[in-house]
């Protein structure tokens, strides 16, 4: 039997980097209730993939700058003298108020 591929399918498996290229990307249009109108990637525009790429970038902007609060928060937690099972907003507000 002949394997059929589809040209993205083609290009995942010709290179490690775009192994994890996804079926669809999310386009800078929005849909009839605010939402991402969602593009399959075989149909997707060097535009709507350069709009796709700003979004994932703003993404994860986001998440770093969450992932840092929260490593803050720890950081500050245990400096407080918290254990595991402590509260952590509350050792690192204990933890704040010394600094004062």
């Amino acid at each position: 039997m002949f394997k059929t591929t589809t040209p993205l399918q083609r290009l995942r498996e010709s290179s490690y980097a775009l192994a994890e290229l996804p079926d669809s990307i999310r386009t800078g249009d929005i849909g009839e209730f605010g939402q991402p109108i969602a593009k399959a990637l075989s149909a997707a525009t060097v535009d709507d993939v350069a709009f796709a790429i700003q979004a994932l970038g703003d993404e994860a902007d986001a998440i770093y700058r969450r992932v840092t609060a929260l490593k803050q928060l720890h950081d500050r937690a245990r400096r407080a003298g918290a254990r595991g099972a402590d509260l952590a907003v509350e050792a690192a507000v204990r933890f704040e108020e010394r600094r004062k």
